[in-house]
């Protein structure tokens, strides 16, 4: 059943990112030659107007095919208006762009639509909600490496529902509270009640130890207030734009790691979940709902953007910078050169996938 979702989930991304530079394609004037969803061998085809829609038989990905964006080499397509090189600079761009663009809107509209109704927030990033609060809870945000509650098992994500220590005891429905309890019998073991992610009750008892902060115990866990609210659709387009922002910067933020990584030499391979890892991730994310389902689909969709923005030969990126840099110094790059330079980067993207393959069916 998984397998079926993963491909739902794989076609959507893939569909709504090529449809980007379909649609733009033809709206700005340019021949669209093959809208593919998978890559060759072909399983079926149909061609209706000038276009043909192609289904291959490797789903792991998609293209439009647009009349001279590779720079054909035959003098109809130098001289074709309806050829990508003979439009306009700002439409090329606009057609670059678009898959990329439309894999924003579509996470920001799933965001928008999980909003709607009864939705959870944190109220440390959503102070103007807090008077249509009906009910509140704790949660792990992280915690520290090697410390108390990481030992005990306690994760990010888990719910701290009481707490207890020296006969004292208090509900865990504030972030505020719970903090000052803890730090009140941080000398003393405390027993922590939770919930994780699998809505599993479990009890654990902790004590504070030196070394995570500076001349005080701690346990070494970072919790916040979520709040459940009913949500309308104008409270719902500011929440997912809340969300967007926030899966942006975190995607955005793992991938400069990721780079910095490799620049100082460090082996990054364990960065990156392949086909195969994402299926599982998608078996996983299955059994907390529909919404949760549609919640990781939106944040793959993110990733499948700021990825395709990076500015390599090979990707929307690559391709973008190629043509603001011709645009600036008024020189076409040979076709020939693009063409080495797009084959090398894709047959290194293929090594990488099947590396990151490797790795995923190992783990």
């Amino acid at each position: 059943m998984f397998i079926i979702l993963f491909f739902i989930i794989l076609l959507a991304l893939v569909f709504v990112h090529e449809f980007g530079h379909f649609i733009t394609a033809k709206w700005v004037g340019m021949r669209v030659d093959e809208f593919a969803f998978g890559f060759p061998p072909r399983i079926f085809s149909k061609k209706v107007g000038e276009t043909e829609y192609s289904v291959n038989a490797l789903p792991l990905g998609g293209y439009v095919s647009i009349y001279g964006e590779n720079g054909e080499k035959d003098d109809v397509a130098k001289t074709d208006k309806r050829s990508f090189g003979n439009r306009p600079i700002w439409s090329q761009l606009f057609v670059l762009s678009a898959g990329v663009i439309m894999n924003i809107l579509f996470a920001y509209f799933i965001f928008v639509v999980t909003s709607i109704g009864n939705t959870e927030i944190t109220l440390s990033d959503n102070q103007k909600f807090l008077g249509k609060v009906k009910e509140t809870s704790v949660i792990v945000l992280d915690t520290s490496k090697g410390s108390p509650v990481q030992m005990a098992g306690i994760k990010a994500g888990d719910r701290l529902l009481n707490l207890e220590s020296r006969g004292a005891k208090i509900k865990g429905d504030t972030a505020e509270k719970t903090i000052s309890f803890i730090e009140s019998h941080i000398n003393e073991p405390i027993k922590i009640t939770y919930k994780d992610l699998n809505n599993k009750i479990k009890d654990t008892t902790i004590t504070g130890v030196y070394g995570i902060l500076e001349n005080k115990k701690a346990l070494g866990i970072a919790l916040d207030t979520v709040g459940v609210i009913d949500a309308s659709f104008g409270d719902a387009i500011v929440l997912g734009k809340d969300k967007l922002k926030n899966i942006f910067f975190a995607v955005f933020g793992g991938m400069y790691h990721i780079g910095d990584s490799v620049l100082h030499g460090e082996n990054v391979i364990n960065s990156f979940v392949g086909p195969i890892g994402i299926a599982k991730m998608v078996d996983d994310t299955k059994a907390f709902g529909f919404v949760a389902l549609l919640t990781f689909t939106a944040v793959l969709s993110v990733n499948l953007a700021i990825f395709n923005s990076l500015p390599l030969p090979a990707l929307d990126g690559g391709r973008f910078l190629i043509i603001i840099l011709e645009t600036i110094f008024k020189k076409k790059v040979p076709i020939k050169i693009m063409t080495i330079m797009n084959s090398f980067f894709f047959l290194l993207l293929i090594i990488m996938l099947i590396a990151v393959t490797v790795k995923d069916i190992i783990k």
